[in-house]
């Protein structure tokens, strides 16, 4: 069961259905009732509820790692809200750009299972009422873009790196990222490398499938290599 722990030396008032404690301090209260929203409402298959969790865990792990300036609990709430329309068909997701006035790039129109990174976030927005830097984060967690912010980072990584996600570029990733973390290497080294390594793996596994390569990806996988070079 998925505990929201904010914060440990809280007494907790109640326990939801879905195991997540509500505090009485002021803000958690809201934050805890944002996520138990979140959760209720979320209709994906449990294979994808467990990887949704899965990347909360991990997010969370990454901003304390590497950017413990973030707010942990709004990680939590984009990492639970990043597939929220993973699972939606592909009318639907057409529906909802339309919808949220969202725009919509050749590649999209070609590879429209990318479009539920930008539905989620409307999604987010406007429903949930995330702000802005937690929404784009859960915009571009599919493709990354070139100079993420810190939150973009932890949800895009989070996302490939997960405890859960068994396919074996994934586990490559996350064994990489984990072996020279705990060689205490420079964090921002390990980090900039595990990055230019995901863009890598993404663009070899869409060439290889003969694929579109979406121009955000490719900006990144740029980006970060040259990040990479000036260390």
């Amino acid at each position: 069961m998925f505990i929201l722990e904010l914060q440990k030396e809280s007494r907790p008032q109640q326990f939801t259905p879905r195991g997540l404690r509500i505090y009485q301090k002021t803000g958690v209260i809201r934050i805890m009732t944002d996520a138990n929203r979140i959760l209720s409402s979320i209709k994906v298959s449990e294979r994808r509820l467990k990887h949704t969790m899965g990347v909360a865990v991990c997010a969370k792990e990454l901003a304390k790692t590497h950017f413990p300036q973030l707010d942990l609990n709004m990680v939590e709430l984009a990492a639970l809200m990043h597939d929220y329309t993973k699972e939606y068909s592909v009318e639907k997701q057409f529906e909802l750009c339309e919808q949220y006035h969202i725009e919509i790039t050749e590649e999209e129109r070609l590879t429209p299972k990318l479009l539920h990174s930008k539905t989620a976030a409307a999604i987010a927005s406007h429903h949930f009422g995330l702000p802005k830097d937690a929404c784009s984060a859960i915009y571009y967690h599919t493709t990354g873009r070139a100079d993420m912010t810190p939150f973009e980072i932890v949800i895009y990584l989070a996302d490939y790196i997960e405890e859960f996600r068994d396919d074996p570029s994934c586990v490559k990733l996350r064994e990489f990222y984990l072996k020279n973390l705990n060689r205490k290497c420079d964090k921002n080294a390990v980090l900039i490398n595990t990055l230019v390594r995901s863009f890598d793996t993404t663009l070899k596994h869409l060439i290889d499938k003969g694929s579109l390569v979406d121009r955000n990806t490719i900006a990144a996988r740029n980006f970060y290599l040259r990040r990479l070079a000036e260390l």
